[in-house]
């Protein structure tokens, strides 16, 4: 049987929407993919109670971010309601409870600073060079917390079923409470009256999910673009940018590339386009920087993209790239190795193609289209 979703709830002030904003749509994969089922307080729809809906998804999340900010902290509601309600349920061990940081802020006496935060190092998300990269960071330890809890559901045991209990009947005074209270028959709860508030808000939910993968596949094709023109280079059609996008995002798990290169600026727009499909980047200088993380990082990575030469020693070997390709070759397990380079002359491209391919490489690129069909491929090929 599939695991239910997460249920997550959004603590923000509405100051912060706009960052609020960008994170679901960061999270739209997850949803996409059925991990997670978010709620935030734009979900209310009119006729209902605001502060009955919020207590009510409050009270009930598995999983409860606080978008931090001076805003989060200076808001009455959310210190007097949200925030009490968090901590405590935190307390319990009844609910996860995530302080994201948005904006440089000092926490050290709020009642949250004991709570493992996010992103890495607590690093504002508003102060990374690339906001996506520092999403996608949050992202992966939002992952991490839902498979903890994922966890904990399959290692708990099944609820006791509840003791049956005669009805009373209910006084005159209390008649509208029992009425409203009381359990609704079966058939009364798959009737299309009942049923057409809850398929609307889903409808409406599936809508804003789809509208929010557009929008991450679009800017997708644009770094791609925009990656394509700073290289002088024959960009792809949108149709093929749109279809390597949704390849990507399928994919069964987050993936994680080591890009080895001594100017990572160079590839700024692919590393941009990496990030908006949640693909986590780790970017090294050097042959040594990435042979230390490949041996030293727990989670492990899927790819390996190098350049062909960079400013080191080269030990006997014809370039930086084809040194770090060797010594992966000698290890008994390795991620594929991808390489992109600058080298556009037909004749020298075969020649070098050929010799990475005999030195056991998955494939080489020079132009940003190519890399990402080469990158989906790799990813396929070892999942």
């Amino acid at each position: 049987m599939d695991t239910e979703p997460v249920d997550l709830f959004y603590s923000y002030a509405h100051e912060d929407e706009k960052l609020r904003d960008e994170l679901d749509g960061h999270l739209a994969l997850l949803r996409r993919k059925g991990v997670i089922r978010p709620w935030h307080d734009r979900g209310i729809v009119p006729g209902q109670q605001w502060g009955e809906a919020i207590d009510r998804e409050l009270s009930t999340a598995d999983l409860i971010l606080l978008l931090v900010s001076m805003d989060f902290l200076n808001s009455d509601y959310i210190w007097g309601k949200e925030l009490a309600t968090a901590i405590e349920r935190a307390r319990r061990g009844d609910a996860s409870v995530i302080p994201v940081l948005l904006r440089a802020v000092d926490i050290e006496d709020a009642p949250f600073a004991h709570l493992q935060g996010l992103p890495t190092d607590l690093r504002p998300v508003t102060s990374w060079p690339n906001r996506d990269e520092a999403w996608t960071d949050v992202a992966k330890g939002i992952r991490r917390a839902v498979e903890a809890i994922r966890q904990r559901w399959a290692s708990a045991p099944p609820p006791a079923p509840p003791p049956p209990s005669a009805p009373s009947a209910p006084r005159s005074s209390d008649l509208g409470t029992a009425v409203a209270s009381a359990p609704l028959p079966e058939e009364a709860m798959h009737s299309p009256e009942m049923a057409r508030p809850a398929l609307k808000m889903a409808a409406a939910e599936d809508a804003r999910t789809d509208a929010l993968l557009q929008r991450a596949i679009g800017a997708f094709a644009d770094e791609l673009a925009f990656a394509a023109r700073i290289k002088g280079v024959e960009g792809i059609a949108s149709g093929e940018a749109e279809g390597l996008a949704a390849a990507l995002i399928d994919m069964p798990e987050q993936k994680r590339v080591l890009w080895v290169d001594d100017q990572p600026d160079n590839n700024r727009h692919e590393l941009a386009a990496l990030a908006k499909l949640q693909v986590e980047v780790v970017s090294v200088h050097s042959t040594a920087e990435a042979l230390e993380r490949l041996d030293a990082d727990e989670d492990g990575f899927d790819l390996v993209v190098s350049d062909w030469d960079r400013p080191e020693p080269l030990d006997g070997a014809a370039s930086a790239g084809l040194k770090l390709l060797g010594v992966l070759a000698a290890r008994p397990r390795r991620p594929p190795v991808i390489f992109y380079h600058a080298e556009f002359a037909p004749a020298l491209r075969a020649a070098r193609r050929e010799t990475l391919l005999r030195a056991g490489a998955f494939g080489e690129a020079v132009r940003p289209g190519e890399l990402l069909a080469l990158i989906r491929s790799a990813f396929a090929s070892s999942d």
